[in-house]
């Protein structure tokens, strides 16, 4: 959760996994549910920051990947939703969290960058407010004569900080990893992957 258009819902749920996808969006759901459900692969509309009352204690797992986390308006809002991942975890559950880390993004922080996919040119320039912690992307593209615009806000994290987040919501971080690798989180880390359970 979030799932959004369910790459990794669906690939879960081929490898043997009961599954179950939660996302805002209801035009990311639509897609999701095109790709198939089942009995071991449903989709729920919904809020992170307030899941299915049903679902208190139903989980052995809840993935949280590709930066999915830090985009409501104030921090309350983010420690609302690590409340909720360990409300619908069973006891000794796993939280498996994947996204920027805050140290190593700054430690290579760029402000504008460039580059081609095809025939499209993508711009970018980044702000970031250390008092905030909030980063702020603002997006150009143009492919032939077409051009557009788009910006967002996520609120960047240190480890030290997620951990203490999570404990308040009575997750415990085991483990911490330099992204999808298996080595050690380092500071100038620009990804970590942490993982917790739950008391």
């Amino acid at each position: 959760m979030p799932c959004g258009q369910g790459r990794h819902a669906h690939l879960l749920a081929e490898a043997g996994y009961n599954v179950d996808g939660l996302d805002y969006s209801r035009e990311l759901l639509a897609v999701a549910r095109k790709r198939g459900t089942g009995p071991s692969l449903r989709y729920t509309r919904g809020d992170m920051r307030k899941m299915p009352a049903r679902w208190a204690g139903r989980f052995s797992t809840v993935l949280n990947l590709f930066t999915s986390f830090g985009f409501f308006a104030h921090p309350a809002e983010d420690a609302r939703v690590a409340r909720e991942f360990a409300r619908v975890l069973k006891p000794g559950g796993v939280l498996i969290w994947h996204g920027g880390s805050r140290d190593g993004v700054m430690a290579r922080f760029l402000e504008r960058d460039w580059w081609t996919t095809e025939k499209t040119l993508f711009a970018q320039r980044r702000e970031f407010d250390p008092l905030s912690g909030v980063l702020t992307v603002r997006s150009t593209w143009r492919r032939g004569a077409r051009t557009g615009n788009r910006e967002h806000r996520i609120r960047l994290y240190t480890a030290s900080r997620l951990a203490e987040l999570f404990a308040d919501a009575g997750l415990v971080v085991e483990q911490a990893f330099d992204g999808f690798s298996d080595r050690p989180l380092k500071r100038t880390s620009s990804e970590m992957l942490l993982v917790a359970r739950k008391e």
